[in-house]
């Protein structure tokens, strides 16, 4: 985030842009800090060709912090120092840089260069990414990792923003390509790679004893047995904040003047204050952190360049000199009415904007006066208009040209980022399990699932799931059946008893359960039955004028938003009333969904009502409604807590007489007389913070509404509807451009934690939370923080204020005039401040597993890395709430809430989910199980006929898996298996095969094998058909009382014309007399036989 807070602005970039004109060198330019280098890079950008221009960004870290840099500044690095510019170029940094110590430059050049066609075995090509340190696994997420899959080698090297994936053929690099590492399928082709090390910290056994030696000469007089990191790193692990013993690494250290000795330095202040700040910086982390035993510190002369050496420096560096812009306009509105009047006589304007939607608005409002110019060459008219990043005020003096930035003269608090990027959506694990999970075999119960094992049987080989019974029973279970196994979500306090695999008391407890689920299924069908019953209006709306509407969103749709809202376009134009809800982690976009749907129901005719859980959240619903909707002819209210007694009644008397199109309210709305007559649509927002109460007065009071439920993690009520197919659903799972998982820690609480914590935001110019859900020790907490950091700005809200203070509070840290706000869980309701990226909760062990990923998801909204503190008093907490505490933080990716979720049911037992008459039997089936028998019950219950196991055998008798060599690991393997056997159509099942071969390389034939019989299997699907099965004399087609007279009788005809081929036996089996000993050869045929039969 960048903030005006300048009056007197310099005309930086122009002066460095002419400075470098006449440089016959490359310069390199240093900064007071990350939001001057950023300030400069966007407005020379604006002024030279930007392959000139890098950005050295700052660390992100204290002085001996205890969190790591991240990944995206070690990779902007590396590229920076790899780069290798020919012609003379601007690098610009901060003085902060100047502090840091750097391995030399050959540390981080490129090692291994290799071209499209060159001779490399898969073997020689590990040997080389193993000799830099890479760390192996399964599927890179991250840099300084590497995979195998048969020919196919996964690289993520800190030189390219993407992973790079190499396919070696008969020992030749046959194919170079990157790919995305939240689909991990390919995306370019190149014709050759480079690979540099892939870390500072690459851990071999060198590098360790270097470490061990150094450390242990250092700390004499320390005990390295209580040292983490030390532990961590003896065992080849790379812990958090490995960074506070970074010269233990290394031979030698350079500075960033010695890292970059090629260039010419300039500044354009003088520095001094700055290098001192940051010098007292680290002398107080430094006596603030070397208390801590368990880490012991290095000196700060001995981590950090010597500030005299760096005062030297900035000294002997020529300062530039720069003019000053004769700019004093407050307000875009100030620089329009001198445009009118035309005080700005003689300069060429050019107004940038980086909101797309300003830029149609000014379009419109200076379409004779203005041209709109994609550079600043294109220049002709006396006022132009262009889309940029946000730039302070620029003169260009050669060409009289001023260059004004309409979000930033307007004191913007945010800055868009725009991307053309297609996000796939990440994988799944949801259904499937690992080692050692309770798992639920719906033929023979509760078992241990113990991983795939390959089982040679009948002379074929073959991959089975390992499930171990009571005393020690082993049941093999042949991979097509996989989708009979489910996962166990076990109540937390509930002990597990195995089933046995030669005992009937499965079969018991599962006829109980089925019985209860039939009574159940009848239950949701009645209610289903009353809401069919009813007609909603059908609304539908103009496409043009929706696309306008669409068009004004200033960021661009993620895939999964495209999706939800055309299935909710197409609820809406439905009579059937829609009851749909829209999961979606926080700031994934939800209520631009729902506002799209407001659209929809508003032109057409009918009204829309937004219910709020908080007023704090009713209020900014309001401003944002009010904002996306300023272009179009919609009337808006807001109706909550803070209206007087005579304003509510003047808004309930005007929504009742149709003045009103969108009311936005909160549960107020159920106490007061509104008529619901003419509602079109009504939004849910937070729909987990409502109870059944308020929910089911809506729905029997109104059953003929569209309804459209918002949440980040659903309630387990309403995650039963969805699983029961009584409410529809949608899932927002791609997460916005450029945002980074937020990192999650659990603590115990100190008042040095809480001093690091904030001090780090604050240095980076970032806003804090800080929650304390008791209001009577906020005021403690409040001096506890005025103590330990003095300058921080601090202040508290909470819902017993008047409406006038939390106003006030709220717009004061909106702005940015507060750095931390100690508040209740109020900000848990949607509150949006996209500058606060660090989360701090007090006791978090006293709140439930949803609430605090609701919590966590109000900070990381931007690009920047995200914080969070899980704080409590002690270890020593309940073992549930540790149970919740775990999983929050073993659940830290972006777009899990979905996750979260369900995994709150298994901590908290499926009995508040279904309600007490199903407890007992999710208990003891499982929910999964259960959920599935209910799916079934209520299928057979609608359409009459009793549901049949529709699944189709084809067995060839030869080996049909995947290949251990080809995929590796065990849980991915799965997951392909499982996707084979769910697949519904040919063209899914082709983007699948190609999809693993693209990952793994060309597939192997018992692969195929697999696949093909799939194929078949596809074919088969509603034909009556039960079973292929294939062996060297016959081929067997066992045949169903579903089979259609058409097939039939197409069968009887075969079998009559040609008896020595066909014929039909007794058990209702159609045989295929085909001698033959390749499976392949018999595939083939079967394959013509269905083309002449279906």
């Amino acid at each position: 985030m960048l903030k005006n807070k300048q009056i007197n602005y310099q005309n930086y970039a122009y002066c460095i842009s002419k400075y470098f004109d006449k440089s016959a060198n490359s310069i390199c330019l240093i900064t007071k800090d990350s939001f001057e280098s950023k300030y400069i890079y966007n407005e020379l950008c604006l002024l030279m060709d930007k392959e000139l221009i890098s950005y050295f960004p700052e660390n992100d870290i204290l002085p001996y912090d205890h969190f790591s840099i991240p990944e995206k500044i070690t990779k902007q690095r590396f590229k920076i120092i790899n780069e290798n510019k020919k012609t003379k170029h601007i690098l610009i940094s901060s003085v902060k840089n100047l502090f840091e110590k750097f391995p030399n430059r050959y540390f981080y050049k490129s090692r291994e260069n290799f071209n499209l066609g060159d001779k490399l075995s898969t073997e020689n090509l590990i040997k080389i990414i193993e000799s830099l340190n890479y760390q192996k696994r399964v599927n890179i997420e991250n840099i300084n990792e590497y995979s195998v899959r048969g020919g196919i080698t996964d690289i993520y090297t800190p030189m390219y923003k993407n992973p790079i994936r190499i396919e070696i053929f008969d020992e030749q690099i046959e194919s170079i390509r990157f790919f995305d590492v939240e689909s991990q399928l390919s995306i370019k082709k190149l014709d050759k790679f480079s690979l540099s090390k892939g870390s500072f910290f690459n851990l071999d056994d060198n590098k360790i004893s270097m470490f061990i030696d150094r450390w242990r000469d250092y700390f004499i007089n320390e005990d390295e047995r209580y040292c983490s990191i030390f532990q961590e790193i003896k065992n080849f692990k790379n812990p958090e904040g490995v960074e506070i013993y970074f010269p233990f690494f290394f031979n030698e250290t350079h500075s960033f003047k010695e890292l970059f000795c090629e260039y010419d330095y300039i500044k354009c202040d003088e520095l001094f204050d700055e290098i001192g700040n940051y010098e007292l910086l680290i002398k107080e982390r430094f006596k603030d952190e070397q208390n801590d035993s368990n880490r012991p510190l290095i000196k700060p002369s001995d981590l950090f360049v010597k500030s005299d050496d760096i005062f030297e420096f900035i000294s002997s560096i020529h300062t530039l000199k720069t003019d000053e812009i004769n700019f004093q306009y407050n307000s875009f509105k100030e620089v329009e009415e001198s445009l009118l009047s035309k005080v700005i006589d003689g300069k060429k304007i050019v107004i940038i904007t980086s909101i797309p939607s300003e830029l149609e608005k000014l379009k419109l409002k200076y379409s004779t006066k203005a041209s709109v110019i994609s550079h600043i060459n294109e220049i002709q008219k006396d006022i132009s208009i262009m889309y940029g990043e946000i730039v302070r005020p620029l003169h260009i003096l050669d060409k009289n040209v001023l260059i004004i930035h309409k979000e930033f003269i307007n004191k913007s608090t945010y800055k868009i980022q725009v991307s053309n990027r297609q996000t796939v959506k990440k994988e799944r694990l949801y259904d499937l399990f690992d080692k050692k999970d309770f798992v639920i075999h719906e033929d023979y119960g509760l078992g241990i699932y113990d991983g795939l094992e390959l089982i040679e049987a009948d002379n074929r080989i073959g991959e089975y799931l390992k499930i171990i019974y009571a005393e020690n029973e082993i049941l093999y279970v042949p991979l097509k059946n996989i989708n009979k196994i489910s996962n166990y979500h076990k109540n937390a306090d509930l002990d597990v008893h195995l089933d046995s695999l030669s005992s009937s008391r499965w079969s018991v407890k599962k006829k109980k359960a089925a019985n209860r689920v039939f009574d159940h299924a009848a239950e949701i069908l009645d209610i289903e039955s009353r809401r069919n019953n009813s007609n909603s209006t059908s609304l539908k709306v103009n496409e043009n004028l929706l696309s306008d509407f669409e068009n004004e969103f200033p960021y661009i749709e993620t895939p999964d938003q495209l999706e939800s809202i055309l299935s909710i376009k197409k609820d809406l134009s439905l009579v059937k009333p829609m009851n749909r809800v829209l999961c979606g982690d926080v700031g994934f976009g939800k209520t631009e969904v729902a506002m799209r749907s407001a659209f929809i129901s508003v032109f057409s005719d009918m009204q829309v009502i937004v219910i709020t859980p908080s007023t704090i959240l009713c209020e900014q619903h309001y401003d944002s409604f009010l904002k996306r909707f300023e272009n179009f002819p919609v009337t808006i209210q807001k109706l909550n807590r803070f209206n007087t007694k005579k304003t509510k009644d003047k808004i309930i008397e005007e929504f009742n007489s149709k003045k009103i199109d969108i009311l936005i309210t909160t549960h107020i709305v159920f106490n007061n007389n509104i008529n619901f007559g003419n509602t079109g649509l009504l939004v849910i927002d937070e729909e987990h913070k409502f109870g059944i109460k308020q929910k089911n007065y809506i729905k029997d009071k109104q059953s003929n509404i569209h309804i459209l439920y918002l949440s980040a993690t659903p309630i387990p009520r309403t995650m039963n509807l969805v699983f029961s197919g009584l409410k529809e659903f949608s899932f927002l799972q791609t997460p916005p451009d450029n945002r980074v998982s937020i990192k999650s820690f659990l603590k115990v609480q100190t008042s040095q934690l809480l001093k690091e914590a904030l001090s780090r935001e604050k240095i980076r110019g970032g806003q804090c939370f800080i929650v304390q859900n008791d209001i009577s020790k906020m005021e403690a907490l409040r001096k506890e923080i005025d103590y330990i950091l003095p300058n921080f700005n601090i202040a508290i809200a909470h819902g017993q204020l008047s409406k006038v203070e939390i106003r006030k509070v709220m717009n004061d840290f909106k702005n940015g005039e507060i750095d931390g706000l100690i508040c209740t869980t109020i900000i848990e309701m949607g509150l949006d401040i996209a500058n606060a990226n660090t989360m701090i909760i007090i006791n978090s062990h006293n709140f439930g597993l949803s609430q605090l990923h609701q919590l966590r998801g109000r900070v990381g909204r931007s690009q920047k890395q995200g914080y969070c503190y899980f704080l409590i008093p002690t270890m020593d907490i309940p073992k549930l709430s540790r149970n919740r505490l775990d999983s929050i933080i073993r659940h830290s990716n972006l777009g899990e809430g979905f996750m979260i979720a369900q995994e709150d049911l298994e901590i908290r037992g499926g009995g508040e989910m279904l309600g007490d008459k199903q407890s007992g039997h999710i208990d003891n089936i499982g929910m999964s199980l259960y959920l599935s028998m209910l799916k079934d019950a209520i299928k057979s219950q609608k359409e009459g006929v009793k549901n049949t196991n529709s699944d189709i055998e084809i067995n060839f008798y030869d080996s049909a898996y995947i290949n251990e060599n080809y995929l590796p690991s065990p849980i991915e393997r799965l997951k392909i298996y499982k996707k084979i056997n769910n697949v519904e159509s040919h063209d899914d099942l082709k983007i699948l095969s190609s999809n693993l071969e693209d990952r793994c390389g060309k597939i192997p034939k018992e692969t195929l094998n697999l696949i093909d019989n799939k194929k078949i299997n596809l074919r088969m699907v509603k034909k009556g058909i039960k079973s292929i099965k294939s062996n060297q004399k016959n081929t067997n087609i066992e045949l169903t009382n579903n089979i259609s007279d058409l097939l039939l009788n197409k069968l009887i005809d075969l079998a009559s014309k040609y008896p020595e081929k066909y014929q039909i036996d007794s058990s209702h089996k159609f045989i295929y007399k085909l001698n033959e000993l390749d499976s392949n050869i018999r595939r083939k045929n079967v394959n013509l036989l269905l083309d002449e039969l279906l």
